[in-house]
């Protein structure tokens, strides 16, 4: 196992990323529940969820249910 995995910034953050991450801001939750929210696919939403869980931004809980790690999201930058 590599510890040469790259961290994501705020510039690597995608649309979809942050919109992961306002939902769970709400709390607990699946990747249908916030592809509901976000409008983006249950299928996209889990495949971002696994890359925010590589960088450690979102921490599985089991069944599905994922969680914020607020320490870890970067800030949001003027870019957006």
């Amino acid at each position: 196992m590599s510890t040469a995995q790259p961290i994501m910034d705020a510039e690597d953050m995608r649309d979809a990323d942050w919109s992961i991450v306002d939902v769970l801001l709400e709390g607990r939750a699946n990747a249908p529940f916030i592809a509901e929210k976000t409008g983006y696919s249950a299928q996209y939403v889990r495949e971002r969820l696994g890359r925010l869980k590589q960088d450690d931004i979102v921490e599985p809980l089991g069944h599905g249910l994922y969680e914020l790690n607020e320490r870890e999201v970067p800030k949001r930058g003027s870019g957006e």
